[in-house]
């Protein structure tokens, strides 16, 4: 299992209390996708999604996932079926 918990509420509280810097949310100001949902991902997860140009915050020991898409099974994600596929 690589996709542990929406954490959502987790990721927005360290940026208010600046554990996170609030950079991280932003590193795709130049396109058009917006981080809709916060995922606590395994370090293997991370890696493949960041090699896949998805938003991955590295704090605390943390690694989280900025999913682009909402409203589906994390597993019908293009990018999730691409890496399951490697």
């Amino acid at each position: 299992m690589h996709v542990f918990y929406g954490q959502n509420e987790v990721v927005g509280e360290l940026i208010r209390a600046g554990k996170i810097d609030e950079e991280y949310m932003y590193p795709f100001v130049d396109t058009d996708d917006e981080v809709f949902e916060w995922w606590l991902v395994s370090p293997y997860l991370a890696r493949e999604l960041k090699e896949q140009g998805e938003v991955i915050i590295d704090a605390l020991g943390c690694h989280w996932w900025g999913r682009t898409t909402s409203g589906q099974a994390i597993y019908m994600d293009g990018v999730i079926q691409k890496i399951a596929g490697e």
